[in-house]
């Protein structure tokens, strides 16, 4: 039962970390772009806060359930095909982490200072940072494809 309740945590986890980075690029970030740019970029700096405070839930809950879900000997263990998918995508869980800081601690916080008034026209830093979540949020939807891939691989 309990390896079932990790599982379930794990799988859980996943759906919400996945499931919203391709809700927000292919469905938010295409119509934030249909509506005023003050009152886009406004959106998307909401929107950005609240998906990263989920996003870093479920990558907690992972970190911990996928901790628990791996042998021991396996951590660290590079000597088998296993041992090696199972680093790289370690690997692209800290990439992941690290897009994930950049984005919370820098781009959302740009967009929110540099944010036009409604009906003013977007100043250039503002676009500028609108481009850079674009950017980090096309990385991290690569970067957890390329995640689910290695995990595919594991079972």
């Amino acid at each position: 039962m309990a390896d079932q309740t990790i599982n379930f945590f794990h799988l859980l986890g996943t759906s919400v970390w996945i499931g919203g980075m391709i809700y927000t690029h292919f469905i938010l970030l295409p119509s934030v772009s249909k509506i005023d740019p003050g009152e886009s970029g406004k959106l998307q700096g909401i929107a950005a806060k609240r998906f990263s405070i989920i996003a870093w839930v479920a990558i907690i809950i992972l970190i911990i359930t996928g901790f628990l879900k791996t042998p021991g000997e396996m951590l660290l263990n590079i000597s088998t095909q296993f041992g090696i998918v199972l680093f790289i995508k370690h690997i692209f869980i800290l990439g992941v982490v690290l897009v994930g800081i950049v984005i919370g601690g820098i781009v959302v916080p740009g967009l929110r200072k540099n944010m036009p008034n409604p009906g003013e026209k977007p100043r250039e830093k503002f676009l500028l940072f609108k481009k850079r979540l674009e950017l980090l949020a096309t990385t991290n939807l690569i970067l957890g494809i390329l995640i689910l891939i290695c995990a595919s691989m594991l079972w």
